[in-house]
């Protein structure tokens, strides 16, 4: 596997990760109280089932969601997509939306933020080599493409489930061409599509222990199956990232719905999973919200409120939106 890493060391403390008592200093600027709570700066977003969860158009960014993208980053906070998708949806949500954003993409495997690349992990050909050949008895039941940012999707075999599910992408090899000879960029993730959604709990098990120590194995959806380097996910990229910010985990809130989700929505105070969410992934997740756009407006009112008590008391965040 292939790293590159650029951050500063700091090891986390208790009050990195649990909200402070409540005490109060003295704002000079604003000529005002306010408490040791400290305003949420960082917002953490998955993209599908999360951020696009307009049912009437799936995949796509409500006209709420974005409203409220726009009022975050315009009040000085910054916005994080945190994805299993490739690094180059970046470019395309500015493009549909010109919503500049930070991502966290390939479940943490690529970081880009401020336009720089923090981190690019990569799976290597021994272990690529290695899923083909554990592929070989179920070419029936999966295929699986390679997470690359370029604009060719190279799959496991041709005319399968990849293809039939993305029919729009562009397929002109598959992954054991590709092997064959020597290439500048590797992917950063596999994302496999099962045939019989049954079957996941077999496969999550049969890859995660061949692949020990060396990819991380973990899903998006019910019959979905995807890898990363060891190491990777979605919580450990926020934590970096929020080190290489300044920020402590309680100035950051991660909202997502699916179990590649978990670790962020579990590795800081503030995780809310989608009310869309299976019952399974909820009941890990403290809180839980409707919308992307209903944790940022709550998220906004909580800064606000950071200068007063009683505020803070009246509006009971998070534990107003406590999953029961």
């Amino acid at each position: 596997m292939r790293f590159m890493l650029v951050t500063s060391k700091r090891f986390l403390t208790f009050s990195d990760l649990f909200p402070r008592h409540l005490c109060y200093t003295f704002d000079k600027e604003r000529g005002m109280a306010m408490t040791d709570y400290k305003p949420i700066r960082l917002l953490a977003s998955d993209l599908d089932g999360t951020l696009y969860d307009d049912l009437q158009h799936p995949g796509q960014i409500s006209a709420a969601n974005q409203a409220a993208i726009r009022r975050w980053t315009e009040a000085g906070n910054r916005f994080l997509i945190a994805t299993g998708r490739r690094a180059c949806t970046k470019q395309e949500i500015f493009k549909n939306y010109q919503i500049d954003c930070d991502i966290l993409a390939c479940n943490g495997a690529k970081v880009i933020l401020d336009k720089e690349v923090l981190w690019n992990r990569e799976i290597m050909p021994p272990e690529l080599s290695e899923l083909c050949d554990l592929c070989e008895p179920f070419r029936d039941e999966l295929d699986f493409v390679l997470d690359i940012d370029i604009e060719e999707r190279i799959t496991f075999q041709a005319n399968s489930l990849i293809q039939q599910r993305f029919p729009d992408d562009l397929y002109l090899q598959q992954v054991r061409d590709f092997l064959a000879s020597a290439q500048t960029d590797y992917p950063n993730k596999i994302f496999m599509v099962l045939k019989d959604p049954a079957r996941q709990a077999f496969f999550l098990d049969y890859f995660g222990r061949h692949f020990k120590g060396r990819l991380a194995v973990t899903s998006s959806g019910p019959d979905l199956v995807e890898m990363s380097c060891e190491g990777c996910s979605k919580g450990r990229a926020l934590l970096t990232i929020l080190d290489r910010l300044g920020l402590d985990a309680d100035q950051a809130a991660a909202i997502g719905d699916e179990q590649n989700d978990l670790d962020m929505l579990q590795s800081i105070p503030f995780g809310f999973a989608m009310s869309s969410a299976r019952p399974a992934i909820k009941a890990q997740v403290p809180y839980s919200i409707d919308s992307v756009s209903d944790l940022i407006d709550a998220c906004l009112a909580y800064n606000a409120a950071c200068f007063s008590k009683s505020s803070l008391d009246k509006m009971n965040f998070p534990a107003a939106y406590r999953y029961r």
